[in-house]
């Protein structure tokens, strides 16, 4: 009894906001299970507190970020549900679209996801294991973190895969697509050829087509 007395006690004196922002401060989110390894528990009801005083950010059920000015929305991204940027923001942030897009799109080998915080807004979209592929590493803007990204060419893929409103040269010709000079039409065939599914085939070989065509 008097151990657990104890022990409560110096859970209570050891989880200061100090000591917690001087162990996660390199840490981009924080999860319920970092805090136990360091801490022994949760102290929830500390949590809700700093939470109330903007002292810390909940991002998603059991993962929080601490408030600081150069967070890299990329790195969350990937870190809220492991994955890689792709699809439309890819596209846009490669200038490959005119458009400018507002939520951070991701492929993961986990369940379709939409996580909304004060942070922004991250949209996930499942795809096979197989095709859990075709992303690089780029350096963040804000430190010296890396984030997934998928190429120009599976980026590319991956929205044609998904949106089964593209599936005809005019679809196509409606994103605007403005490819860079070394951008491999053979990427997405060699993609491709990992799909099953008759009409996804159909769109993407429709996709190849319209590419060699000339965009």
């Amino acid at each position: 009894m008097l151990k657990t007395v104890m022990y409560n006690f110096l859970y209570t004196f050891v989880m200061k906001y100090l000591d917690f922002r001087q162990f996660f401060k390199d840490f981009t989110v924080i999860a319920y299970q970092d805090i136990k390894n360091v801490f022994g528990k949760v102290n929830h009801t500390q949590l809700v507190g700093w939470r109330k005083k903007g002292l810390l950010i909940k991002v998603k059920r059991g993962m929080f970020i601490l408030p600081d000015e150069k967070v890299d929305l990329h790195i969350i991204a990937n870190e809220l549900n492991y994955s890689y940027i792709s699809l439309e923001y890819a596209l846009s942030y490669y200038q490959i679209i005119p458009d400018i897009a507002r939520v951070i799109t991701s492929v993961s080998r986990g369940r379709n996801e939409k996580i909304q915080n004060s942070t922004g807004f991250f949209y996930y979209r499942k795809i096979i294991g197989k095709l859990f592929t075709g992303y690089t590493l780029i350096k963040s803007s804000r430190g010296s973190r890396m984030f997934r990204m998928a190429t120009p060419e599976k980026a590319l893929f991956d929205l044609v895969y998904f949106r089964q409103d593209m599936k005809e040269s005019k679809d196509f010709e409606s994103l605007r697509l403005s490819l860079p000079a070394d951008f491999k039409i053979a990427e997405i065939k060699k993609y491709e050829r990992a799909v099953k599914a008759p009409q996804i085939k159909i769109r993407l070989n429709k996709l190849i087509k319209y590419l060699y065509d000339g965009v």
